[in-house]
């Protein structure tokens, strides 16, 4: 009997993250070693690419960059201490790149930089941070897929995101994009046979101050992460246990009886 971890990372959309969370989280995975690192996507915010701001001041900030070697530091930063894989969907904040050049200059859609077409994985030099990028479900473990969320129906309920997608798919679904953190199973009937699926969404790795367009009310937004627990036998169909991860105020969690210390 052999188990194999996977740590699934939230929304974090740099430059608008909490540089106390992410840096925990890669420290984290240097500690624990996963079998396997999966993201959920909007790994960037790219704000300055979004329809809200266009023609706005916000489109001409001039920080896109900026937001982009953030998250390549940290993608680096990660790579100091784990060397194993690094699965990341595509998402609706990453894809601002692409969407932008198709809808405003899709002249620039055939444009090569030192041989490298101008899109997310090349700005983000994704092949130099050990980083498989997935632009449709990808099953990250046996049943499990791995999706940003927007695509399909959203709910307000954290973890409903997940399963509906999930009973829509016929497979348990692990995503971010709500900013919720949940776990909730649901039966699929398919061919006459009830099977259950799950739906996990990991929450998010943000610094909520910086996301102005809450302008102050509250939300259900939550700091927290996954873990999914493959357990593989000889004679047995592989079993994956779930895992939600809450992160405290103080950015402290536990993960199986040991906990990781905060910081304030």
């Amino acid at each position: 009997m052999s188990t194999e971890r996977i740590v699934v990372l939230p929304d974090t959309q740099f430059p608008l993250h909490d540089p106390i969370l992410t840096r925990k989280l890669a420290e984290f995975i240097w500690d624990y070693q996963p079998e396997a690192v999966a993201h959920v996507g909007d790994l960037t915010d790219s704000s300055e690419l979004g329809r809200w701001v266009r023609g706005m001041r916000g489109q001409f900030s001039g920080g896109l960059e900026g937001g982009f070697q953030q998250t390549r530091e940290w993608l680096a930063y990660i790579r100091k201490g784990y060397d194993g894989p690094f699965h990341l969907s595509r998402a609706n904040h990453d894809d601002r790149l692409e969407n932008a050049i198709e809808r405003y200059l899709p002249e620039l859609a055939g444009l090569t930089i030192r041989g490298h077409l101008l899109n997310i994985e090349n700005a983000l030099d994704f092949d130099g941070h050990g980083v498989t990028y997935h632009r449709d479900y990808y099953e990250i473990a046996p049943g499990w897929l791995l999706t940003h969320g927007d695509w399909g129906s959203l709910s307000s309920i954290p973890g409903n995101t997940a399963l509906l997608q999930a009973r829509q798919l016929g497979k348990s679904v692990v995503c971010g994009h709500t900013h919720r953190a949940g776990l909730v199973a649901g039966p699929l009937t398919s061919n006459h046979q009830s099977v259950e699926v799950m739906g996990m969404e990991v929450g998010h790795a943000m610094d909520q101050r910086q996301a102005t367009y809450l302008k102050g009310g509250k939300n259900s937004w939550h700091h927290a992460f996954g873990i999914l627990r493959v357990e593989r036998g000889n004679k047995k169909k592989p079993r994956v246990y779930p895992e939600l991860v809450m992160v405290q105020p103080d950015y402290s969690f536990m993960v199986e009886g040991q906990r990781w210390k905060g910081e304030r």
